[in-house]
């Protein structure tokens, strides 16, 4: 399925137009077929010549009701333009062409209505003027007479073939534009699907509010379905929410996936001859979305701004808003979210802003995980170029760069510990493991001479060592070797790791063997004291190799896998 939207100037005939497209009426409510004017969204259906399901949103055309066509237009990518032949192009008609370009709506086509109502030199005329502000095709359709409506569903069915398929990068969004509670079945809402395929029995979250759900039932044509497409318009039957806590502007997205802000910097697009106040409020309409926001320039251009909203959204870099003046009742332009988390300082912002999505991310924020990278770019292949892989996380190449030459230069001296070289580089350990990846022999005294010394020495007498302090190694020596698991320090007493697993080895089996040893008898087995003794004895507890029963040792949990 496809869905589209209608546009154009009040009475031009939008609504008959997809009444005899699709043999219903999308006026739902007694007031709109009583005055012969729609005020609220309508939806209809039907197949075209090719075979492809398309759904309508039919939008209102008079300007008291922008904000419903605005919530209807706001999730779709192809639209039904109407103009009357009679009338030509009228001030809705404008305000509608420039909604959609904001909303970077470039594939549609225009009907010609009403041509039984005007001579040829007239249709004419209105065609030239079109032509002049819309680059789409253009076909004669007049609900009225029945005549041409072949040639609009064969003209919108190849309009559809030529446009982009619906993205699917596995991150469903579905604003929402009517809520119900049916008979027998609960909450419903109903929208355009975009960013991903929904199932049934799925767990959602609502925003705004974080309310969770699970979508019970899906249905689209009226027909049920186990998974709603991306692109499709779609019902989802919530379980677990109520319908009184949900709105037009509810957003259904799959948890954990988007980032919900407050605040984002945007890329402003004035409308010829509108400007935007350095500070000031807006209307702002995203998807089925209307709430007011505050608006602040970033840059003495305008080019840039950062708009605090009233209510939280589910939002991603690359989504359109329309922002409108309350006070004047009109369009002023649109914007481009650039960035859902932006900088405190604005400086930083308007540096980092004019960059590719990528770069844009990493510069803010130069480790990023998979997660971070969908909240934060909406895709993560937004990062492809721009970031290199380290461990879990998406790095920029310069602070990766960064990091290895700062770590290397703090080893140059000695042997600092894991946890000093990562706060020397202002990161934490596992980032610093990941950005070193294998190459970290600078990191390691294992190679050192006094190192290996010191381990032949300390092996000489394995489960009696002396202190490594009598036999010269340095302090940061030692701290370095038992980092890196060379050396064992069991309460105070230095061991070789090579000493305590010929000691675990040996006690685990004794231990299984006799069923039960006494300290004096692991003594034995080591031929050592009981100084040295106790420390390997605890850390064998520890480890599950023998468990404490009074004065002896039995075997462990692991007693019998180290045998």
């Amino acid at each position: 399925m496809r869905v589209v939207a209608t546009a154009g100037h009040v009475d031009h005939g939008k609504s008959s137009l997809v009444q005899a497209l699709t043999g219903v009426d999308p006026d739902r409510f007694p007031e709109e077929k009583a005055r012969g004017l729609t005020i609220d969204l309508g939806f209809a259906f039907t197949t075209l010549p090719s075979g492809r399901l398309v759904g309508f949103v039919d939008v209102p055309g008079h300007t008291r009701f922008v904000k419903n066509m605005l919530a209807g237009v706001g999730a779709v990518d192809v639209a039904l333009m109407v103009v009357a032949a009679n009338e030509g192009w009228m001030p809705q008609s404008e305000e509608h062409a420039q909604i959609l370009d904001l909303l970077d709506v470039h594939h549609g086509l225009v009907a010609l209505t009403k041509t039984s109502l005007a001579d040829r030199d007239t249709i004419d005329l209105t065609r030239l003027e079109i032509e002049e502000r819309l680059d789409w095709p253009i076909v004669e359709g007049d609900a009225i007479e029945g005549t041409g409506l072949d040639d609009v569903r064969a003209t919108l069915d190849a309009v559809l073939h030529a446009a982009p398929p619906p993205r699917d990068i596995g991150r469903p969004r579905l604003w929402v534009d009517r809520v119900f509670a049916a008979r027998g079945a609960g909450t419903v809402v109903t929208g355009t699907l975009t960013g991903g395929d929904l199932e049934r029995d799925e767990t959602v979250r609502i925003e705004p509010g974080a309310l969770e759900a699970r979508v019970r039932s899906i249905e689209s044509h009226h027909t049920a379905l186990d998974r709603a497409a991306s692109g499709s318009r779609v019902a989802l039957n919530l379980a677990g929410v109520s319908h009184d806590d949900l709105r037009r502007g509810a957003v259904v997205v799959r948890p954990g996936q988007w980032a919900v802000v407050g605040v984002v910097d945007v890329e402003l697009r004035p409308l010829a001859g509108r400007t935007f106040a350095r500070r000031g409020r807006v209307d702002v309409h995203v998807g089925s979305d209307e709430q007011t926001g505050r608006l602040r320039l970033l840059d003495t251009e305008g080019r840039y701004g950062r708009l605090a909203l009233a209510t939280p959204l589910p939002l991603a870099p690359g989504d359109r808003l329309v922002l409108r003046s309350s006070a004047r009742q009109a369009t002023i332009g649109g914007a481009v979210v650039l960035d859902v988390a932006p900088a405190r300082r604005t400086a930083d912002a308007v540096e980092r802003l004019p960059l590719p999505l990528g770069a844009r991310v990493l510069a803010a924020r130069p480790w990023c995980s998979r997660a971070d990278v969908e909240r934060l770019a909406g895709d993560a292949a937004a990062l492809d170029g721009f970031a290199e892989r380290a461990g879990e996380w998406y790095v920029a190449p310069a602070e990766l760069a960064r990091v290895r030459a700062r770590a290397a230069e703090l080893a140059r001296d000695g042997w600092p510990s894991m946890a000093a070289v990562a706060a020397g580089c202002g990161i934490d350990g596992a980032r610093l493991r990941a950005a070193l990846g294998d190459d970290q022999p600078f990191l390691s005294p294992l190679e050192d001479p006094d190192a290996q010394h010191l381990l032949r020495a300390l092996d000489l007498e394995p489960f009696a060592p002396p202190p490594p302090a009598e036999l010269g190694a340095p302090p940061a020596l030692v701290r370095a070797l038992v980092q890196a698991g060379a050396l064992v320090d069991l309460d105070g007493v230095v061991f070789t790791a090579t000493a305590v697993d010929e000691a675990r080895a040996r006690i685990a089996r004794a231990v299984v063997d006799r069923g039960e040893i006494s300290i004096a008898d692991v003594r034995d087995l080591l031929q050592s004291t009981r100084k040295y003794v106790l420390p390997i004895v605890n850390r064998m507890d520890a480890e599950g190799v023998t468990r404490r029963r009074g004065d002896l040792r039995v075997p462990g949990p692991r007693a019998t896998l180290v045998r």
